[in-house]
């Protein structure tokens, strides 16, 4: 799953780097770009999300979703929001070559935050070893609380 967390960010990066250089940018580009990035989020991000939380123990994994699905989607779109409407309350409107520009500074910054947190991402072979480690974990949690009612 690595290298589709790093494939995600690349083609909206690249329609605003492609749009941030136009002299009279146009609005198809984008909507390409957003055409594609809601594609991937359909397709890809929901499946990708499921498969880190697989070598997690049951715990973590309920927690961790919670969390993440209740606080950092929704206080990161508020919170781009409310960064979007005080830039245009401190500098005035924007224009499509502005918004171009910072869509594009944007598109790096998320693509590199992706490539350094798809590092933390364990391989395969480590997850899978996780995962027997945690269902041996259990399994001998429940031997022993099934020898104590015995």
């Amino acid at each position: 799953p690595k290298w589709i967390w790093r494939l995600m960010p690349i083609i909206p990066m690249g329609c605003s780097l492609f749009q941030c250089l136009q002299v009279d940018p146009s609005l198809s580009i984008l909507a390409f770009s957003f055409l594609a990035a809601k594609i991937m989020d359909y397709s890809l991000r929901n499946v990708v999300n499921e498969m880190v939380y697989v070598p997690l123990d049951f715990e973590s994994r309920y927690v961790g979703k919670e969390v993440i699905g209740v606080f950092a989607n929704r206080f990161g779109k508020s919170g781009m929001s409310l960064l979007l409407s005080g830039l245009t309350y401190t500098f005035g409107n924007f224009g499509i070559q502005d918004l171009s520009r910072l869509t594009a500074m944007v598109s790096l910054s998320w693509f590199a935050s992706t490539v350094r947190l798809s590092n933390l991402i364990p391989k395969r072979e480590e997850a899978e070893a996780a995962v027997e480690k945690r269902k041996a974990a259990e399994a001998a949690a429940e031997e022993e609380e099934n020898k104590k009612h015995k």
